[in-house]
């Protein structure tokens, strides 16, 4: 039997990549990959002529405040095309500031205004103070924990909008709250960066439940295909730890 092919983009891989954000597209296509799917990773950045057409699985990482308005100005060509995909479902994972590009515009510290892509309606506001540090919190959409590490700049989002992720410690979208990031259809951001669905084996797999609209259980669970995937196995092992060392008793 012919395998489907699965089709991820990977938007602007050199320019929003920091602390190894790179690893997400690579871990989503390990993951479909050891599900049997035949995975067809594309990069495109800044000069690219980029098609949202027929791709599975969207994700664009986070990046410098300089090179987030650089891919602001070249991704702004391609803004309705995008918008057709996420308006057809197409799963969508931006980590980081890369998220702040969805909302109406950026206010730096300095009190310039940078317009955004528009498609949701909320706006980032900047301080002159940095948010950094590890990070432990949930998604409302999961029941396990997610861990993480955020690096952004101080300040607020305000709009009402779905923020379907909570952060401790540290400050999510505003002080004090802790709701952070955006949901829409299947479009999810958070301020959580680096390789996030290599460090939330949950999270990965509903993302990729998303790609393949199909459920499966977790690597290395006592029933399923990915429990002699070395990868898998190193990947479960370092999450529970994590978890244990956060929270003894789970």
């Amino acid at each position: 039997m012919e395998k489907r092919k699965i089709k991820i983009l990977h938007l602007y891989h050199d320019l929003m990549n920091l602390y190894g954000d790179w690893a997400n597209a690579a871990v989503m296509e390990h993951e479909l990959v050891s599900r049997g799917y035949e995975v067809e990773l594309s990069k495109k950045s800044v000069g690219d002529d980029i098609s949202f057409l027929g791709y599975d699985f969207i994700y664009i990482g986070s990046g410098t405040e300089r090179s987030q308005q650089a891919c602001m100005r070249d991704i702004g060509k391609y803004k309705e095309a995008f918008f057709e995909s996420i308006e057809a479902g197409a799963p969508v994972l931006s980590t980081g500031n890369s998220h702040e590009m969805f909302g109406l515009a950026v206010t730096d510290f300095k009190e310039n205004r940078y317009e955004m892509l528009g498609l949701l309606d909320f706006e980032t506001i900047q301080k002159n103070t940095r948010v950094t540090g590890d990070c432990v919190g949930k998604a409302d959409f999961l029941n396990e924990r997610l861990i993480g590490f955020i690096n952004r700049a101080g300040g607020s989002q305000k709009g009402e909008i779905e923020r379907p992720f909570y952060i401790e410690p540290g400050e999510g979208a505003g002080y004090p709250a802790s709701a952070e990031g955006i949901r829409y259809k299947n479009l999810l951001g958070t301020y959580m960066t680096g390789p996030v669905l290599v460090r939330n084996p949950p999270l990965m797999k509903y993302i990729s439940n998303l790609i393949t609209k199909q459920k499966d259980d977790l690597p290395n669970s006592s029933n399923n295909k990915y429990k002699n995937d070395s990868f898998f196995s190193y990947q479960e092992k370092a999450y529970y730890l994590w978890n244990k060392i956060v929270d003894p008793s789970s």
